[in-house]
C-alpha cells in the first residue's frame, strides 16, 4: 500500500462449528485440504502491503498460536512491526464473558495508539475469500471516506444472521442493519473495515464510555448519517461461515475450478503454515476423481467429489464420495462413506456404512472410532 496501513484481525466471537469440536476457535478450523479459516484475511492483509497486523486472540488459543506461529509463512517475523498477540489476560473475560466487542478493543487501543497516523484494516475470519486491500485502500482514498465498509452482492439467499448495507450510486452508505438472512441482490458486509486509526480510537472511547458491551458493527450503523462511510463491493468468491452446512457447502465449492481459482489466485497467494511432507500416494487399484487430496495421503480405494487433508488413509475397496476427512483419517478396508464430515484423528472401521444429506452431512468428532 501506498500508505501505512495496521491490520487487527478479530479472532474472538462465536465458534459456529462446535458440533465438530467445541474448544477450536472458528479461526483455527481447516479448510480445502491444508489451510485454516484465518489464512484468507490473514493473507489477504499481507498481500496489501500490511508489514503489522495484531491478532485478537480467543480463549482458546493453542491452536491459532501452533498454526501461526512467528508468522513467518506470512512474512511478519520481523524485528521492527510484524506479528503482534493480543491475548485474554483477566479471569472475568473466562468464568464471565460479556456481549458485545467494544471492551476488547478498548482494552487493545494502546496497539492502535503506537501506531500514528496509520490507517486500520479491521477484519472477522469467517469468511472465505480473497479480497484486494489495496484496491479498497485505493477506493478509499478516492472517495474522501472516513470509513469504507467491504461488502458482497449476493447471487443466491443466505440464512443466519446477516448485516445489510445500502449504498447510492456514489458507494456512500445510506444504512447498515441487522436482519436474519438476507436475500439475492442485497448487499452483505464481509466485515472488513478500513478508517484512520485515530477515528477508531475517538469511537471505541465513546462507545466504552456509553457502554463497553455493545459491538463495533452498531456503533458504525448509528453513525451512517454522521461520517462519511463508503461500500466497497469485492466481487470475487466469498462465503460467510456461519453454521456446519456453510462450512460444508463453501468447502465442495472449492471443488469446482473456477471458484477454486477465484480464491487461490497466483497474483494474491493464501499463505499457510509450511508442513513437509511425501507426496500422496496412489496404489494399483485406487480411483481417484474431482477431489482434493494433500500430501501425505495413502489412497487404495476410490475417492469422489471429496477433500482429503493431510495423511489421511483410505482402505483397500473403500469408497469415499462427497465428504470432507481431516488429517489423520484411517478408513478401513471395504467401508463406504457418502456426505461425511469427518475431524481429525478418527478411525473408521472396515465395512462400515456412513451416510448423511448435502444438506445435513454426517459428523464425527475427533478421538473416536466408529
Amino acid at each position: 500500500m501506498e500508505y501505512p496501513v495496521i491490520g487487527l484481525l478479530n479472532l474472538q466471537g462465536p465458534n459456529y462449528m462446535e458440533e465438530l469440536s467445541p474448544t477450536r476457535p472458528m479461526a483455527s478450523e481447516p479448510f480445502a485440504g491444508k489451510f485454516r479459516l484465518m489464512d484468507f484475511a490473514l493473507s489477504s492483509m499481507v498481500n496489501a502491503g500490511v508489514d503489522t497486523v495484531g491478532l485478537l486472540l480467543p480463549f482458546h488459543s493453542r491452536s491459532v498460536l501452533d498454526h501461526v506461529r512467528s508468522g513467518k509463512e506470512w512474512n511478519l517475523a520481523r524485528k521492527q512491526r510484524g506479528l503482534f498477540y493480543l491475548p485474554v489476560d483477566t479471569e472475568s473475560e473466562v468464568s464471565a464473558p460479556q456481549p458485545g466487542d467494544i471492551h476488547m478493543y478498548y482494552k487493545n487501543l494502546r496497539f492502535v495508539e503506537v501506531e500514528q497516523n496509520r490507517y486500520l484494516l479491521l477484519s472477522g475470519c469467517d469468511v472465505v475469500h480473497n479480497t484486494d486491500y489495496d484496491a479498497v485502500f485505493h477506493f478509499h482514498r478516492a472517495h474522501n471516506a472516513d470509513i469504507t465498509l467491504v461488502y458482497k452482492e449476493l447471487t443466491e439467499d443466505t440464512a443466519g444472521e446477516a448485516w445489510v448495507v445500502e449504498t447510492g450510486g456514489s458507494g456512500r452508505v445510506h444504512s447498515l442493519k441487522r436482519q436474519v438472512g438476507a436475500k439475492a441482490g442485497e448487499k452483505l458486509f464481509l466485515g472488513a473495515v478500513l478508517l484512520n486509526g485515530d477515528l477508531f480510537v475517538t469511537m471505541v472511547r465513546q462507545a466504552y464510555a456509553q457502554d463497553p458491551n455493545q459491538y463495533l458493527k452498531d456503533v458504525l450503523a448509528r453513525n451512517v448519517k454522521h461520517l462519511r462511510i463508503y461500500g466497497y463491493e469485492y466481487k470475487g468468491y466469498a462465503k460467510r461461515i456461519l453454521s456446519l452446512e456453510d462450512y460444508f457447502r463453501a468447502s465442495m465449492d472449492m471443488l469446482d475450478i473456477n471458484k477454486w481459482r477465484e480464491v487461490f489466485r497466483r497474483d494474491r497467494k493464501i499463505y499457510t503454515k509450511i508442513k513437509d511432507e511425501a507426496p500422496a500416494k496412489y496404489m494399483a487399484d485406487a480411483k481417484v476423481t474431482n477431489s482434493l487430496v494433500a500430501n501425505g495421503c495413502i489412497i487404495e480405494g476410490t475417492v469422489e467429489n471429496s477433500i482429503l487433508f493431510r495423511k489421511v488413509r483410505v482402505g483397500r475397496n473403500a469408497v469415499v464420495r462427497n465428504s470432507i476427512l481431516m488429517q489423520n483419517t484411517v478408513i478401513g478396508d471395504e467401508a463406504q462413506l457418502d456426505y461425511v464430515l469427518c475431524d481429525k484423528n478418527r478411525s473408521i472401521q472396515p465395512e462400515a456404512r456412513l451416510a448423511g444429506t448435502a444438506e445435513e452431512p454426517l459428523t464425527i468428532v475427533k478421538h473416536e472410532v466408529v
